[in-house]
Order: structure tokens, then sequence, then C-alpha cells
């Protein structure tokens, strides 16, 4: 099985829980919270201990975001090398899935755990518990999958993971007083006098009062780090209760759909980065078929086959194998078009093979025992109603074709989950294969676009603005180009966005209002808006508006309207191309091979010698043993403790059996990715050098050493970065800017041949930056705008590009790569905040600086790139150092 490499957005979310694990251990849990995110947090009924949500919306990869997170807080917040970790899911079916795919070897969600902790990682259910070797514990992960409804109940006299149990003896006779001393704090952990008159055995009589050897009691006792799935169906007294029992040292919680007033949202993923991933098909082509649904089938079917065709002209050109799947919504039992009926109507009036249909509902079984991805599978139709099976997949699903309401549906969001999902999550060779599409029966054009509206952003997890981007019209959709003969495939032209406003009375001065009118819809006079409704508009409709929720409701419809609306007006959205930029590149020589200038190549060109005085010299480093026990630190040369609390030291500070040879073993197995760049004796030597300079100079007892083991290899990491940043500062600065001798100095151009493109489709926008003000960019390339408050010095700059009669169009360029246009640096990659195209085909970067960092040296090595950039593209490309006095006068002279 294929492992799967880790996403950018995947990297970002843990790199942010990573951030708060450490934090979370020196500062608490809200004081982290509130430093990473800029929100409060929402402590609720675990006190003091972490409890945090990744938002990852449909499609997004939460499992393996779980997988990986399992060791990430192990080592940043629990500092153990053999965790005990509980995952927690909705419903037995997702359990199943969720353990066949941990226990599978070489499962890439298995594999991600196999790195951390080799193939002696347990994975078990609750019935399992009992049959780990009590030594194990300690020595071997830990990982428990389970639902949360084992322990969610009011009695815990009714779950078996609350009962006394004798396969637990072994374990808790193993253990001391002081060791089970916790249990004592906990509701209902003790043996009950009621307890021992239930017991028949008599067994429970000599224990009244005593920890019950429960499966409950024994995860307490090892505080087990709690992954949560689907947490949003969680945040219940019982489910409180339940996890408080468990005595969890860290909550990890998943969604799509968060509670905000009961969730601590760390990192948020929206729809946008998921579609720059491959991740997920963007857009959804929605069709709306007022004739009925004899129209929707047909052009569903219809478009299946040409993407069938579109799939094998793909795979002759080298692309995996693909087999486009509708999932048909029939309506219901004692409706016109149930399944049965839908199936008989599909086979007799279309003439499509029987075996190319499957009917799955409560009743019938039909993807049981089925492999919709294998070649020989015929399976080309799914018909259903309500949901369909938890934990099925249907890798192939791209049309979703629904003859129900869909703001009466109930499962088309689970429906339409399958579809958005990429195959192998790759992007597609022909363009119709990277849309998901969607034939819905609607009364009129635009009100099916505002249902899924509605069904992406409240069952989801998207948001208002990512759903902007998300739909597009049958117009858009390559695949029925030159189908214009064919009724039921013909691209119909793109309706204005439309909004209708219920409970509003159409007042004259509301009437007079751009694109306000009256609709007549089944005897019922509505009031409608089309077009971009602007704050006159908003201000009229508010008016009519009481209590303080009805309006921030009728701001969010206006909101979502305008968001649709500008969707709909922005370039890439029409598929117009940006002009490209040219990337730059180098050569040694004149008669060299040019190749891409990036920092790798000018560490290449350098070497560290890592075992200077300076490389193993840690220049400040700070160890924790145990997290509020005490601290050791370095103050110069010589150590300093302190005690945290007037806690005792739990050690003997003089004895340890660990050796200097094992921890430089341990350091180096946890940091082999950090310093991959290294062989295996390099990275030894350093590490070896490293701990006996702080044995031996600093002082530092080994058992400090071992015990802040986990510290001390963040040290290591960071302090290799700054060895490795320093040296290519130097060499950057000699090689690419021509600083020094000259002599050593590279060949810099432009590579024209090679350049970075702008994409419709592919801009990440992270949910938490996205621009949602009230001013409306015109000239913006996406529809949507990321990274830009609403207000401020780069507010204003951005105002200025989108209004200069010189811009055709620009981007707010994004510091995610590939999809943001990236020059090098000695650090990295900068980033320039605006990329415009001219009316004359010329390029700029604009790079807009506040007074305070005009003379800061990594700020002027930027604009000396961006300006060796703009020089060596022969008047194609400019680049613009922008500040806040003369701003206009500046950006006038830097597109001129």
């Amino acid at each position: 099985m294929t492992p799967i490499t880790l996403k950018t957005y995947q990297q970002q979310a843990l790199a942010a829980l990573s951030a708060y694990a450490q934090a979370a251990r020196l500062q608490g849990a809200a004081q982290a919270f509130l430093q990473q995110a800029g929100r409060p947090y929402q402590a609720g009924a675990f006190d003091r201990v972490p409890c945090v949500c990744l938002r990852i919306p449909t499609g997004g990869g939460k499992t393996v975001l779980a997988a990986h997170a399992v060791p990430l807080l192990a080592r940043d917040w629990a500092a153990v090398d053999a965790p005990v970790a509980l995952w927690l899911v909705p419903s037995d079916a997702i359990r199943q899935q969720t353990l066949k795919s941990l226990q599978t070897p070489g499962h890439p969600y298995r594999a991600a755990l196999v790195e951390a902790y080799g193939e002696g990682l347990q994975v078990c259910t609750l019935d399992d518990v009992a049959q780990i070797a009590p030594p194990d514990w300690g020595r071997r992960a830990v990982v428990v999958v389970a639902t949360i409804q084992s322990f969610r109940v009011e009695d815990t006299g009714q779950r078996n993971v609350y009962s006394f149990s004798e396969a637990f003896e072994r374990h808790f006779k193993a253990l001391d007083e002081r060791a089970l001393a916790p249990l004592h704090a906990l509701p209902d952990a003790l043996v009950t006098p009621e307890d021992a008159e239930r017991d028949a055995t008599g067994v429970l009589a000599g224990f009244v009062g005593q920890p019950r050897w429960s499966l409950a009691n024994w995860l307490a006792l090892h505080a087990p780090i709690v992954i949560v799935d689907e947490a949003h169906s969680s945040k219940t007294d019982k489910s409180f209760a339940a996890l408080k029992r468990l005595q969890p040292s860290f909550i990890l919680e998943l969604t799509a759909t968060p509670l905000p007033a009961q969730t601590n949202v760390l990192y948020h993923v929206s729809a946008q980065q998921l579609a720059a991933e491959d991740m997920i098909k963007l857009p959804i082509v929605l069709a709306e078929h007022r004739e009925g649904w004899p129209a929707a089938v047909l052009a569903a079917v219809q478009t299946q086959r040409q993407l069938e065709a579109e799939a094998l002209k793909d795979e002759a050109a080298g692309a995996g194998y693909v087999r486009p799947i509708v999932l048909f919504q029939a309506q219901n039992a004692g409706e016109e078009m149930p399944p049965e009926k839908l199936r008989d109507y599909l086979v007799d009036e279309l003439k499509l093979p029987a075996n190319q249909i499957v009917v799955a509902t409560g009743k019938e079984r039909g993807l049981d025992d089925i492999h919709l991805a294998a070649r020989d599978c015929p399976v080309r139709y799914v018909v259903t109603v309500q949901a369909l099976r938890e934990g099925w997949d249907c890798p192939f699903a791209y049309v979703l074709c629904s003859l129900q309401k869909l703001s009466s549906a109930t499962a088309v969001e689970q429906l339409l989950g399958r579809v958005l999902r990429m195959p192998y999550a790759r992007r597609r060779g022909r363009a119709s294969l990277n849309h998901a599409y969607a034939h819905v029966c609607a009364a009129e054009f635009s009100q099916a676009a505002h249902a899924l509206t509605d069904r992406l952003i409240e069952h989801m997890g998207f948001e208002a603005l990512d759903v902007a981007s998300m739909i597009a019209p049958p117009s858009s959709l390559p695949l029925w180009e030159g189908l214009e003969s064919n009724q039921a495939l013909a691209p119909v032209q793109q309706a204005p966005i439309a909004t209708i406003f219920n409970s509003i009375v159409p007042t004259p001065e509301l009437l007079a209002q751009p694109g306000v009118q009256l609709r007549q819809q089944a005897d019922v006079t509505q009031l409608v808006v089309l077009g971009h409704i602007g704050p006159q508009t908003e201000a009229l409709l508010l008016a009519q508006v009481r209590g303080a929720k009805k309006q921030e409701q009728l701001r969010q419809q206006v909101a979502q309207h305008n968001a649709l609306e500008a969707a709909q007006a922005a370039p890439a959205t029409h598929g117009l191309p940006f002009a490209p930029l040219p990337r730059l590149a180098y050569r040694s020589h004149a008669q060299a091979p040019l190749w891409p200038l990036e920092r790798e190549a000018v560490l290449e060109a350098v070497e560290v010698d890592w075992l200077s005085p300076a490389a193993v010299q840690l220049p400040s480093q700070q160890r924790v043993q145990e997290p509020d026990l005490f601290e050791i630190g370095m103050d110069g040369q010589r150590l300093t403790m302190r005690l945290a609390d007037g806690a005792q030291m739990p050690m003997d500070w003089h004895t340890s059996s660990i050796d200097a040879d094992t921890l430089v073993g341990w350091l180096d197995q946890s940091l082999f990715k950090a310093l991959a760049d290294l062989t295996q004796a390099q990275r030894r030597a350093w590490l070896a050098a490293v701990v006996n300079h702080q044995l031996h100079a600093c002082g530092v007892p080994l058992v400090a050493l071992a015990q802040g083991r986990f510290r001390l290899a963040r040290a290591l990491e960071q302090h290799a970065a700054e060895l490795r940043q320093t040296a290519a500062q130097r060499a950057f600065r000699q090689k690419v800017l021509g600083e020094g001798d000259a002599a050593g100095a590279w060949l810099v151009e432009p590579d024209w041949a090679r350049p970075h493109v702008f994409e419709p489709g592919r801009y990440p926008a992270p949910a938490a930056t996205r621009y949602g003000g009230r001013y409306r960019f015109a000239r913006h390339y996406f529809p949507v705008l990321a990274d830009l408050k609403d207000g401020g010095e780069e507010f204003a700059c951005a105002q200025l590009i989108d209004r200069h009669p010189r811009v055709r169009h620009w981007v707010r360029n994004l510091d995610t790569a590939p999809c943001g246009f990236a020059l090098p640096t000695s650090r990295g990659r900068f980033f320039a905040d605006f990329v415009a195209e001219l009316v004359d085909g010329r390029v700029a970067l604009l790079e807009y600086k506040g007074a305070h960092l005009q003379s800061d040296p990594y700020e002027l090595e930027k604009r000396q790139v961006g300006q060796l950039w703009a020089r060596a593209s022969g008047g194609r490309a400019l680049f613009g150092w922008l500040s806040k006095d003369g701003l206009a006068q500046q950006l006038d002279a830097a597109l001129a």
C-alpha cells in the first residue's frame, strides 16, 4: 500500500498542534490557546486538561491526521516513549473500519504509528486490553479503539468497562497503594457495599472501598491521550462525564462542524486548501432541472458516459484507473420514484445493463461485498434514499443526482461528501475529471444553489466564502462543449445570483434599489435581490428585522449572497489565464546547465562544521523533567534548578540506569528526519559531542538529560537549524547577491521555460484569515481573498492596486507553495504580498512594509532578491517595495 505524504495543510495543522502542546506544558492550556489562536479558551468540563480541535471539512483526511497526532502529543505534551491512546469514534461501523486500518500492516494510518513505535505497537479493542501483558505497558505504545457510547452512561454499573473484572487481577495486583491513590478521587471507581451485595460469587466482599479491577480504572491510571472523532456529536453532559472519568492527559477533537460555544478550534482547514491539495473536486457543477426528475436522471446518466470516456483517455495518457459512478438519491417509499422503481426505470426506459446498477437502502444491501474500485466491477450507478452505510467508501463517485428537494433531503451531504472526494488524491489530466457534478430538481434557477450552499455550510464544515467558489453553473462545464444539440446536457446560461428574503415587506424604497424585484412563486409574492447587495440595500433590509439574532442571520444571508455573486464575477471562475511569472534560476558558469534557485541549492554549496566549539555548545536550553514539578536551565555556564510550586524532586539525582550511549542512540532515532542530510556517523558524532559537553563542561547530571530528553531533542533540532541558517546566509550573499568574493557568484537569470502559473481553483486560502470585509475588490483574480484584514495599511495598499488603471487583475499572494509565487532567500522563500498582471502583459511583485521593518537585515535581503528578479527579467517583470508615506506615488512609480 502506498504511504501517504502529508498535504501542506495537514503539516500546518500538526505544526499548530505541536506548538500548542509545547506551549501548554509551560503556560497552561488556556494561556497557550489564547496566545496561539487569539481567542479565549473554553475550559468547559475539563478544567486544566487541554482540549482542542482540528476543524477539517469533509474529505480532508481526519483519520490520517489523528494517526500522526498520537506520537506528536506523546512527544510534545506527555513526554513519553510509549503512550496510551484512546481513540473514540461515533459508531460501531466506523470503529470497525478504523480498527482494521490501524491493524493492517502497511496501511498508511498504521504506518504513521509504526514509524514512531515500530511493529511492537499494540492496536486493540476494549475486549483486548486485559490481554496485554503488564510489563508491556510503558514499553509499547497502546492504541485502544472504541465508541464513545462504550463509556457514556449515567450508571457506570451498566457498562462492562466500569465493572469489576478478574481479567485485570494481574494488572492491579502489581501496583501499590500509592499508585492506586488517584482512583480514590474518581466517581464510581471504588467497590461499594451494593456491588458486594449484588455479587453472587462473594469475591467483592473483600474489596469494598478499594478500586475496582476495571478497564476504565486501568485506562485512567495511564492518563491516556484521547482522540475524539466527529467530536461535535460528543458535546453532551454524559460524554463530558465519561471523558473526565478516564483522566485523560490531553483531548484532541476532530470534526468538520464544531459547536462554536463549546469547542477550542486550534486550526481550521478551508475548502480552498483541500482543493489546492487535490483532496476534493471543485467546483461542483450544478445543473438545476425544472422539467422534473426524468430530465435530471437522463442528464446524470449522460454525464457519467461522458466522464467515463474522459477517464479512458486519461488512463491511456498514464493516469490511474477511474470508473465514474453516479449516486442517485431516490424519493421515499410511497412517492413517485422510490429506489426499486428508479432501478426499473434505468433498466427498462434508459436501457442500462442491470449489473451496472445496485440499490443500497435499509432493506436492500446491494453494496455488501462489492469492491467498487476493482477493474472487473461493472457498477456505475448506486441508488439510495437516505444515508448509505457508515464507513462505506466510493472512491469513484463523481455525480450526485437527487430526485428529492435539497432543502428537505436529510442525507444529501453524505452523498455529496463522497462525490467531492478526489480519486487517489491526485489531480487528473482531463479537466472534466477534476470537478464534481450535481443534477437536481428545482422549480427555478439558484433555488438549488442556495439549498446546496446551506448543506455545505451547516453539515459539511465549509465556510460561506468557501462555498462561494464551490458551485459553478453548467456553462462552465468543459464536458458539455460541443453537446449543444443534446437537450439534457446543453449548457445553460449562467443565471445571476438571486436570494429570496422572506418576511421582508417590499417597500417603495427597497424596490427602488438596484437588483431588488418581486417574483411570483406558487401564488406567493416574494422579494428577491439579484446582483451585489450594497450597504444601502442591506440597511433597508435590516430596518425591517427585530432582534439581534435575526439581524445577525440576515447579515449572514447578505454576506453569503455577495460572496456567491463575487465568485461568479472573478476572472478565475471564467477560466481567464493569469500571466506566467518566471522563477529564478542559476548557472555556476556561462556554459553550465540552468538549475532552479532554491535555498537547498545554496546549502549544498556550503559545509557546516558539526564538531566546532560553537556547534557542540547549546546557546541556551531549558529542560523540564516533569510537568509542573521542576525546571533545569543554563545560566551561562552555570547549571540552575528551580522547584515549581514547592514540589519535591521525585527521583534520585545520583543514580540512573541510562548511559550516555543509550541517550545518544535515542536522540539519533528521534532526530532522524530533522538531520536527514547527515550520515548516521555524522549525526551520532555530533550528538555525542553535545551530550558530552552538557555532562562535563556544563555539569548537567546524566539523569537530568535523560528525564528531559524530549526538551533536549527540540533544543538540538533548533540549534541544528540555526547552524545551517548561519552558513546559508553567508553563502547566499556571496553566490546569489554577489557580495564579498564576486568570483564565486552564480549567474542568476529568470526561467521562462518553467514559470509559476496561478491556476483557477488552486488558491488555498485558510478559513481563519479569509477577508470578509464590506469593500468589494473588483479585480482580484480568485473568488476569495485571504490573509488581509478589513482595514489597516495593507488593506489600503490592496485598494490602490485594485483601482489602479494599469492593473488587469491581481492576487493576494499566499505563502503556501506551490500555489503562491516565491523568490528564494537565505532562510527559504520570500512570498511578496501582492502579484499583479498589468494591462500591457507585464507582471509585478509588490511588497508592502511597515516602517518598523524597513531596516531589518532579512527584509533588506528580500528587497535585494526582488530587485534582482526584476533586473534579470529584461523589462518583463517589475518589483515594488512600498511603504505608508506617499503610497500612491510609490505604486505609480513601481508600475510605470
